[in-house]
């Protein structure tokens, strides 16, 4: 607050009908200096503000005017101005009641002269549209943040508004078809949302005596919807590992499935090492795990540390868990790991031929038999059968288990 200045409070009339029941003006040097925006939306004007040069412009219907207001004159961003001056920018006349802290304005009048003077009793009743105070919504000249702002015309000391008769123009589209009148009040909400800008409003009509009313305004909406960027894809698409893990398993793949230029490493728990990540396709890379001999390490996790192309770090560890066992320690690592496998049963070619018992160290001998045939008076030499030799010997597949029987000679006689 500025201490050259003193506030207090007023009432501002227009024709003696209260526009500004409590107007805060203030006063200086004795001199009354009232809020120029205020008073302009309270009368239905268009009030503009030029902040370098602290210039008021003024216009009311027909009347258009501008002053200066001093630097001083303007706190927090109200700015103020003799009670004269801006009586005479409106194109109004002012008196000043200190009694009663009353501000009167009135229309300025031009009296024609008639040459029949009807009697008062008789006139017919009208209404002059400029009597009437007029409260816009939004404010002629302000800003509002509201896609969808209610827009509202009241003309104070008017009779009800005739529905049928009111016109209503935004942006020079027709739009008396969605507005309602209550009284002496036209509202308004539009039904799509404004654009950003400047929109201009027209009411004009006539209230239920006749006379016409008529306003015309604008205001800015600063409101702005905000689209949505796109969803950007996510740089990683997929991680899975290429086997099913079991013990004995000592070398997987992981894949990584994404956008070009992904660097980074696999790590196993249980292994103390980590595994670089090499590019595989355009869109995919692969890291070769060995697992070495001696790890016991069951619900082993695979993680990756991964650096995306912009540089952001991502860690992702694989949900799912895997048993890691190996060959104990000491074993050679080329050969098969646990479990080890049986040994394989030698089988025998058939075209190999068996040999035979009695030719074969260590083969069981059956016992032989012997046939003593009855005694012959006349002896005869011992004769041993044995078999022709065959010219070819086929062996047997399959080894007899006949016994071998020989023949021998029977006993000779006693000497007599």
């Amino acid at each position: 607050m500025i201490p050259a200045l003193t506030f207090a409070t007023f009432a501002i009339t227009l024709d003696g009908k209260t526009v500004l029941p409590r107007a805060r003006a203030a006063v200086r040097a004795g001199h009354v200096l009232i809020p120029v925006r205020a008073l302009g939306d309270a009368l239905g004007a268009d009030v503009g503000y030029d902040g370098p040069t602290r210039t008021i412009t003024v216009q009311r219907g027909d009347h258009f005017a501008s002053l200066v207001v001093p630097k001083d004159a303007i706190v927090k961003g109200a700015a103020y101005a003799p009670l004269r001056a801006v009586a005479n920018a409106f194109g109004l006349h002012v008196a000043y009641q200190a009694a009663t802290r009353t501000v009167a304005l009135d229309e300025v009048r031009v009296t024609v002269p008639v040459a029949r003077v009807t009697p008062p009793a008789a006139q017919p009743a009208t209404t002059n549209a400029a009597t009437y105070a007029i409260t816009l919504t939004p404010a002629s000249g302000s800003e509002v943040h509201d896609p969808y702002p209610a827009i509202t015309a009241r003309f104070a000391g008017a009779a009800s508004i005739d529905p049928r008769s009111l016109q209503l123009i935004l942006d020079g589209r027709d739009v008396s078809a969605e507005a309602a009148v209550i009284g002496d009040q036209v509202l308004f909400t539009p039904r799509t949302a404004l654009a950003p800008g400047t929109h201009s409003v027209r009411v004009f009509g006539r209230d239920a005596s006749g006379a016409p009313i008529a306003q015309q305004w604008s205001f800015v909406d600063n409101f702005a919807f905000v689209a949505a960027p796109p969803p950007t894809p996510y740089p990683i698409s997929a991680i899975w590992i290429d086997r099913w893990i079991r013990p004995g398993t000592n070398a997987f793949d992981v894949y990584v499935h994404g956008a070009p230029g992904i660097t980074g490493y696999v790590g196993v728990d249980g292994v103390g090492s980590y595994f670089p990540l090499l590019v595989y396709t355009a869109n995919s890379y692969v890291a070769h795990v060995f697992v070495p001999n001696g790890v016991n390490q069951p619900f082993a996790r695979v993680a990756a540390r991964l650096t995306l192309p912009d540089g952001t770090v991502q860690s992702i560890v694989l949900p799912q868990t895997i048993d890691l066992v190996t060959a104990p320690l000491g074993r050679d690592p080329t050969q098969p790991s646990y479990p080890s496998p049986l040994p394989s049963p030698i089988r025998r070619s058939v075209n190999v031929p068996s040999p035979a018992p009695s030719a074969t160290p260590g083969h069981r001998r059956y016992p032989l038999r012997t046939l003593s045939p009855a005694p012959s008076p006349t002896p005869t030499p011992a004769v041993q059968k044995t078999p022709a030799p065959s010219a070819t010997a086929a062996p047997s597949p399959r080894p007899s288990h006949r016994p071998i029987i020989r023949r021998t000679p029977s006993p000779s006689p006693p000497p007599s």
